[in-house]
């Protein structure tokens, strides 16, 4: 019985062990794993579809501005959220706040008859904010029961809180995300079909995909901020995007220029040494002073002698064997 067993065992041992090298080995050297594919393009698709959601809520942002600056004056005593409340205030101070590596701007007023001090965060440092002082008398303009708007002689500066330039912020970051989420979803394809077939050890064209992508959104975030208008703004960043695919194929030129010229070997003269030293140094080839993990040589000999990294009381001198 122990025989039969044996002999059974001999016969389905070599079937076994092909099929699995066959499974082992029917992925092509190089080829990288599914994972490192899905990665990439699974945060593109997170990055397309938050910009596809800020892109939607720009409609209803510009509803929302169209609404305050048609938005009537409402009669005397009679607030409603369907129309514009103006009321006196006084200027208490104004309060530059460090953020980050910005500054926020602060506001603070009073309405006539209350003691009470509100603090209203304007956009930026604009003509309202670095003209009034303390005592000052202003316009503050409310819509559905925020200050969006404060008034001061003949001109008029919007708070944080007016929807004018809600648009600007969602439309500006959908349009920086885009061209992000679009080059990493390229990453993945190309991970995923291309790599496998690319000789060259450097990816001149990714490279390109992704400088291009994150010039074209830089450009779409400021274009938000510089049209009066999406239409505007749409312009702006498509007519950035030939800038943007130059400066990729001008940084590709200029990687490659610099590696071909570190490439370049022609200037290196040999020089002997004065005896035997030590040097940080490693040798990659075909050569029997090649050694992984080695970062030192022994030169001044033969042939030079790989070492490890040798203890700091003998860097001077020799590299100690190990």
């Amino acid at each position: 019985m122990s025989a039969r067993r044996e002999g059974h065992t001999d016969a389905a041992g070599p079937s076994g062990s092909d099929e699995r090298t066959m499974g082992m080995t029917d992925r092509a050297p190089g080829t990288p794993r599914a994972w490192k594919s899905l990665l990439p393009a699974g945060f593109g698709v997170l990055i397309v579809l938050i910009s596809a959601l800020l892109f939607a809520a720009v409609p209803a942002e510009l509803a929302d501005k169209r609404a305050y600056a048609e938005a009537p004056v409402c009669p005397a005593g009679t607030p409603s959220d369907s129309c514009r409340m103006v009321v006196p205030g006084i200027v208490r101070g104004t309060e530059n706040e460090a953020h980050g590596k910005g500054v926020r701007h602060w506001l603070l007023v009073t309405e006539r008859g209350s003691d009470t001090v509100r603090r209203l965060r304007m956009v930026r440092s604009g003509p309202v904010f670095d003209t009034v002082r303390a005592g000052d008398a202003v316009r503050l303009t409310y819509w559905r029961g925020e200050v969006r708007t404060v008034g001061f002689g003949g001109v008029a500066e919007d708070t944080q809180a007016s929807p004018a330039n809600d648009w600007r912020r969602s439309l500006g970051i959908g349009l920086a995300l885009l061209p992000w989420g679009l080059s990493l979803l390229w990453t993945g394809w190309w991970v995923r079909y291309r790599h496998p077939l690319v000789k060259d050890a450097h990816p001149w064209r990714l490279v390109a995909v992704w400088v291009g992508g994150v010039t074209l959104g830089i450009f779409g975030l400021v274009a938000s901020d510089l049209g009066s208008g999406v239409p505007e703004a749409l312009l702006i960043t498509a007519g950035a995007v030939l800038p943007a695919g130059g400066a990729g194929g001008l940084c590709v030129w200029w990687l490659r220029r610099r590696m071909k010229k570190a490439e370049d070997t022609s200037d290196i003269v040999p020089v002997p040494t004065e005896g035997k030293r030590c040097v940080g140094a490693s040798v990659s080839g075909s050569v029997p002073y090649s050694v992984d993990g080695f970062d030192h040589l022994v030169v001044g000999t033969d042939l030079p002698l790989p070492r490890p990294t040798p203890p700091a009381a003998s860097l001077a001198g020799h590299c100690r064997r190990r």
